[in-house]
């Protein structure tokens, strides 16, 4: 899978904050660190709760509601080939279609 830089540049771009996927729950919950590791810079961080296609899957989603990587500028800019970056099991979504499913 292609690196996805993470800068705050690609975060302000990012969609996955809006994904239907990503609950109210999950935003209230995660906010507030967010933010935290926002103000620390986001470059050294192992996961973060949205810009889930350069962090990693989250640990909040827990059904596939819906996808917006295919309308993420970020996704676009780094030539990305699949959706559902945030899912912890890509193969387990209805729109996960062989290769496209691969890490």
């Amino acid at each position: 899978m292609k690196r996805v830089a993470k800068t705050k540049e690609n975060l302000k771009k990012c969609r996955c904050s809006d994904c239907p996927s990503y609950t109210l729950g999950c935003k209230l919950k995660n906010y507030p660190l967010n933010f935290v590791r926002m103000i620390d810079g986001l470059d050294n961080l192992e996961h973060f709760e949205g810009m889930f296609c350069a962090y990693g899957a989250s640990t909040c989603i827990a059904e596939d509601k819906g996808c917006l990587c295919e309308d993420c500028a970020v996704f676009h800019e780094n030539a990305l080939n699949r959706a559902e970056y945030c899912l912890p099991t890509q193969k387990n979504s209805a729109r996960c279609q062989g290769a496209q499913c691969q890490a």
